[in-house]
């Protein structure tokens, strides 16, 4: 009587032995994959922020640059409207 509950206890230990390794591999795949996931996200992330940054510095940059040529242009039509009323 006892040899059939042996036997199916021996089968499921051996069972569980043999699937363990694969268990295993699959987990230490699934968490290279969520490292991998997680690093491209990080420098795509910096990437963007980087190019916003970059796109805020031009926006910045082209307005400077207009507001100093309106001024230059607006100092020398007044130089020349000061000479001609001298």
């Amino acid at each position: 009587m006892k040899s059939p509950t042996r036997l199916i206890t021996l089968s499921a230990a051996l069972m569980l032995g043999m699937l363990s390794p694969l268990a295993h591999a699959d987990f230490s795949e699934g968490a290279h994959q969520f490292k991998s996931d997680v690093k491209s996200a990080g420098k795509q992330t910096g990437h963007a922020i980087r190019d916003a940054g970059h796109a805020v510095a031009h926006g910045a940059k082209t307005a400077g640059h207009a507001v100093a040529d309106t001024t230059r242009n607006g100092y020398y039509k007044t130089k020349h409207w000061v000479k001609e009323k001298t």
